[in-house]
């Protein structure tokens, strides 16, 4: 099986990406749809390239998934990398704002990689920071790491911002997390990936 890192990079060097962002975008709103109606008012997150994000009709396509699965917007968050960021940024800009306007999450993945974070944050619209697990993962046995790590659950709380945490995957990396107030934890500490029909099972085991 061939993970994100492998395919996404193919898929828009050869054109695809928009096909299969849409593909996997309708997939995850019929998603939270079925999981509305069994009573869990879940949010989902979805990758999209700059390049999506540079097609006219990108966001009356976002709309439209919406309106036809009957899916609140509060309900999705559209995830951009933030190393992609300054490529051809007030189109890209043009587009998160109308996005963000219409109710749906915006978050910054990857924080911390790219080369102008403090740019892209004082410019987007994002509600959601995600750090990326290179300052989370081992973080509280490595200085430097933790220190970022810190300064940016900080940053996004100060702006307001949803902070989340990528690659917890130690007890330790979890106690790290809670001390720093971090809002959400992403990593297989939590959870390994899993069909979606096996979520509610999931979180009711957890609950028990």
């Amino acid at each position: 099986m061939l993970g994100p890192g492998s395919v996404v990079p193919i898929a828009e060097a050869s054109g695809l990406i928009h096909v299969l962002t849409k593909e996997i975008f309708v997939t995850a709103v019929e998603q939270v749809a079925q999981w509305s109606a069994a009573g869990k008012n879940w949010k989902i997150s979805c990758n999209f390239s700059i390049d999506d994000l540079a097609s006219p009709d990108i966001v009356s396509f976002v709309e439209e998934m919406l309106a036809s699965f009957k899916v609140s917007p509060e309900q999705i968050i559209l995830e951009v990398t933030e190393s992609k960021l300054a490529q051809d940024s007030s189109l890209i800009l043009e587009q998160l704002t109308r996005i963000r306007l219409r109710g749906i999450g915006l978050s910054i993945d990857d924080f911390g990689t790219g080369f102008s974070s403090m740019e892209q944050l004082r410019k987007f619209p994002f509600t959601e920071l995600k750090i990326d697990r290179a300052f989370v993962f081992g973080a509280s046995s490595q200085p430097a790491a933790k220190a970022i790590f810190e300064s940016s659950v900080e940053l996004a709380h100060r702006m307001g911002m949803v902070a989340v945490a990528e690659g917890a995957e130690t007890e330790e990396d979890l106690l790290l997390c809670r001390e720093l107030k971090v809002d959400l934890i992403q990593g297989y500490l939590i959870a390994r990936p899993m069909p979606a029909e096996q979520v509610v099972e999931w979180e009711m085991s957890r609950e028990s």
